[in-house]
């Protein structure tokens, strides 16, 4: 395991992020957790019961009132997830994290000029 992500930055904001690459990125650890064997199965149902609190009739606020019944569900999947990535083991999501922030961080653009090769004629 690398060190390239200490635990404090975790918290920081990359320079010119925007919502949906952490809604994604957030997304992908939270699917790569899931299939860790690292993290306790118990830990596992967190996220998976604030899923099932969608399909489940019995509601905080119910969904009859438009914006407040569909707002508690967004905020206990919200809570969920968040719960479940706060309680796993900190390596494994360090590790986890660190895959999947690595891929952006190893292209490297470098400007050049191309000419056409005609392999034609050999």
């Amino acid at each position: 395991m690398t060190d390239d992500y200490p635990p404090e930055q975790w918290q920081q904001k990359p320079s010119g992020s925007n919502v949906l690459k952490d809604l994604i990125r957030q997304l992908g650890l939270i699917w790569r957790l899931l299939q860790d064997r690292r993290v306790p199965i118990w830990l596992k149902a967190i996220p998976l019961f604030s899923l099932a609190y969608l399909v489940i009739p019995a509601d905080l606020v119910p969904d009859v009132l438009l914006g407040l019944g569909q707002l508690d569900d967004l905020a206990v999947i919200a809570l969920g997830a968040k719960l479940f990535v706060e309680l796993a083991p900190p390596a494994v999501v360090h590790e986890h994290l660190n895959e999947l922030i690595a891929p952006a961080h190893q292209w490297t653009v470098i400007d050049g000029e191309a000419e056409p090769v005609d392999d034609s004629q050999s």
